[in-house]
């Protein structure tokens, strides 16, 4: 498929493969920049930890799983996707790169220039054993000078640089999900940070101009990507999300893994905050077959999910004031991902970092939504892909791609 040449009919996949479950959403693009979703297959994870590839015999069944459950209600033949990347292993590095000019003084930059500036951090040289996923221009400087705004095109200058944002991954972890999604006999059209296509879904152009944190708290992992003046400044990425307060329920508790993690979906009994909770008060919860039922205290039951809390958005909290962008945040914090749906969880937040924070799903973006279960913080991955592969039916320089419109 030649995504320069498409046509508005052609339709473009995201392939979110996650810890707890694999999700396929086919999509159509549409004039107004926005993408109607035209359906979507998922199944369970088998083959993936803490976000990444472990078994690639089981996570490349499950995605021929996903998509076919895709095509059968799309009536669509999917043969190319677009895949997000995350995991610990993740890293964000800042590089100043510049090339010298040959120009007249007639002569003025030009989109020429600024690809041969994109093709330095192409080739930029990485670490053993790690490779390039993606680079994002913070800011550009013409012969030294700061610009106001990020296009050096039409000016007059000898000297071109720019403050790069560069993101790489594990070579194995990276080589175990294009080996799972080409055994599933699909090809790749381009691998992305997950928590830059949840972005893409989730945020609008003035929240990533007046600063905000997006926090994604998928089942594996928990991702974080700091956004100031219109652009990329800071991502990280924790190895603590659903499945680690599903396992800390589950030990605490005495409870099997599925029971622990239905209680902890069940919003009339979790919260993440307790005080609140009435000491006396119960719920029972049926753990095992041929057993009755175990009474459990509701407040200590959600004190324990408190303190599992707690304990990531305190590392969460530690990354922001690290970064230097906890003070510029004027458009606070923003949760998506299955694991932001937890009650109060925002409040919690809130407490513990000073900042506003609000819950996002993806719904900006989408045109025609006949289905209202896609405005939903689970489908924030999946949805920012699929609006990624639209973006990209247009030739535009990489960060273009990742640009944030209403």
């Amino acid at each position: 498929m030649n995504f320069e040449n498409l046509g508005n009919s052609d339709f473009i996949v995201g392939l979110d493969i996650g810890t707890t479950k694999i999700c396929v959403v086919v999509a159509k693009k549409h004039l107004n920049g926005k993408i109607e979703i035209i359906g979507s297959g998922q199944c369970e994870s088998r083959g993936v930890r803490q976000g990444e590839v472990h078994n690639v015999k089981d996570t490349s069944e499950e995605i021929k799983k996903a998509v076919a459950i895709a095509e059968a209600n799309t009536g669509v033949k999917i043969k190319e996707v677009f895949v997000g990347i995350a995991g610990a292993h993740i890293k964000s590095n800042a590089v100043r790169l510049g090339v010298t000019l040959v120009k007249n003084n007639m002569e003025l930059i030009d989109e020429n220039d600024v690809e041969m500036l994109r093709k330095q951090v192409e080739n930029i040289t990485m670490r053993p054993g790690e490779v390039l996923i993606s680079y994002m221009p913070q800011e550009y400087f013409v012969d030294g000078v700061l610009l106001d705004n990020m296009s050096p095109i039409g000016m007059r200058g000898n000297r071109l640089e720019a403050n790069w944002h560069i993101i790489s991954a594990n070579e194995n972890a990276e080589q175990n999900i294009r080996l799972s999604v080409e055994l599933a006999g699909l090809k790749i059209q381009l691998i992305e940070l997950e928590p830059m296509a949840s972005a893409v879904a989730i945020l609008n152009s003035e929240q990533v101009k007046e600063g905000v944190c997006l926090i994604d708290i998928g089942g594996g992992t928990t991702d974080m990507a700091i956004f100031h003046n219109g652009e990329i400044r800071h991502t990280a990425i924790f190895p603590y999300a659903g499945e680690d307060l599903t396992d800390t329920i589950k030990t605490n508790l005495k409870l099997t893994k599925q029971v622990s993690a239905r209680l902890k979906e069940t919003k009339s009994a979790t919260s993440a905050l307790y005080t609140h909770i009435n000491k006396n008060q119960h719920i029972a919860v049926k753990n095992m077959a041929n057993q009755l039922p175990i009474e459990i205290n509701r407040r200590e039951y959600c004190r324990l999910v408190n303190m599992r809390l707690t304990q990531v958005f305190d590392l969460i909290n530690n990354e922001l004031i690290s970064s230097n962008y906890h003070e510029k945040l004027n458009a606070g914090i923003i949760l998506t991902g299955g694991g932001s749906m937890i009650p109060d969880l925002s409040a919690l937040v809130e407490q513990i970092t000073g900042i506003r924070t609000t819950l996002g799903i993806p719904i900006t973006k989408i045109t025609n939504l006949k289905d209202q279960k896609y405005a939903d913080a689970r489908y924030a991955t999946v949805i920012g892909l699929a609006i990624i592969a639209s973006q990209k039916q247009v030739k535009v320089v990489p960060v273009e791609a990742l640009k944030v419109e209403d």
